[in-house]
């Protein structure tokens, strides 16, 4: 008789390994002796891409994934009256770590910023890092606050990035999102200024604002603006704002920061008013008290003649004028009254006639005689 002697199989699914999640998994390692066929089988439920293959490719699925780890056993095949052999390895499968920097934000150029919307999952460690130059408290946090640097606010945005480590052998994945940083309104309304209430209105020219999305002027009285939302616009002092002398004008800037506001003074000046009081006509011995004349505001007064004449006082606002014999030749003359008024206002004048007029003289002729009748 022709006795044949078969060879049991041996196996070795190869050793334990650790992949990624996104990964597939060759089982290079496996070997058999004296097998006829190969059967692979998993604890999962992944696919083969042929489990009949000795070394073949192996996808975990979403439930692999999740348990974070299956078992693969190989099957060697004997000849006939022998045994089969078999072995398994253990697959474990690691979570790529995953990120999310938040969304993109907006604050305020004075202002700090926490990064309290970054999430992470399956990471092992965190790093933070700026495009800018500013700087994180903890940039190894998974939520620092970051602090904008002077080139950061000049620029008005940095990109914050956040690297993050996963567990073995999966790779390191990041996320970023943009830091934008809006300016707080500077705004300036302007020196203080004085006007004369002969102005009419006041050219706000000196007013400035930068990073202000919007204007808005204000008064503390009652006067108006031709355009409160413009950055110069023209002021009208009303009759109450005259009265008063001064008035607050306020420039109010806006932004996503908020509003701020600066304000300047107007003062308004008083222009002298003057009367010379009316005409008048004297009789050529007398002399004129001008108690007629009326003023205000004003500060000081200075009468002058067209004639040549003699003023008591010419400093006062009622003095006494003596005309001289050319004013009673000429049968009038022209008093000035010239008013000084407060800066900015100009000076200002009236003027009056004091006509003169001649005593009246008669002659009754020389002495005669003349003879008696009786």
């Amino acid at each position: 008789m022709l006795l044949s002697i078969n060879h049991s199989s041996t196996a070795s699914a190869g050793p334990d390994a650790g992949i990624c999640q996104n990964s597939s998994f060759t089982l290079s390692s496996a070997s058999a002796t004296y097998a006829t066929s190969y059967f692979w089988t998993t604890s999962g439920t992944g696919s083969f891409n042929n489990p009949s293959l000795l070394n073949p490719i192996y996808t975990p699925s979403l439930a692999d994934i999740s348990s974070g780890s299956i078992i693969l056993t190989l099957s060697a095949i004997s000849a006939a009256a022998c045994g089969n052999a078999s072995d398994a390895m253990i697959l474990n499968i690691s979570h790529l770590a995953v990120i999310d920097a938040g969304p993109d934000a907006t604050i305020c150029n004075n202002e700090t910023f926490m990064l309290s919307n970054a999430t992470a999952q399956f990471a092992t460690s965190y790093l933070w890092t700026s495009s800018g130059t500013g700087t994180f408290n903890n940039p190894a946090l998974l939520n620092p606050v970051y602090f904008p640097s002077a080139d950061d606010i000049l620029i008005g945005y940095v990109t914050l990035t956040i690297n993050v480590t996963s567990v073995a052998p999966c790779s390191s994945v990041s996320d970023a999102m943009i830091l934008h940083m809006v300016s707080l309104a500077i705004v300036n309304a302007g020196p203080d200024v004085n006007i004369c209430e002969s102005s009419g209105s006041y050219y706000l020219s000196g007013s400035s604002a930068q990073y202000a999305t919007s204007i808005l002027w204000t008064t503390s009285g009652t006067g108006v603006f031709n355009n409160t939302n413009v950055l110069n616009p023209i002021y009208t002092p009303s009759t109450g704002d005259i009265e008063s002398g001064s008035v607050i004008l306020t420039e109010s800037g806006s932004s996503l920061c908020g509003t701020v506001t600066d304000a300047m003074v107007l003062y308004i000046t008083r222009q002298a008013f003057i009367n010379a009081g009316p005409d008048v006509t004297i009789c050529e011995m007398e002399s004129y008290q001008l108690n007629e004349a009326t003023s205000q505001y004003a500060t000081s007064y200075i009468w002058t003649t067209s004639g040549t004449g003699s003023f008591s006082n010419s400093s006062l606002l009622n003095p006494v004028y003596t005309p001289s014999v050319n004013d009673i030749l000429n049968g009038s003359v022209t008093l000035i009254i010239n008013a000084t008024s407060v800066a900015p206002c100009v000076g200002i004048s009236d003027a009056m006639v004091l006509k003169i007029i001649n005593h009246a003289e008669v002659n009754v002729g020389a002495d005669d005689h003349v003879c008696g009748i009786s």
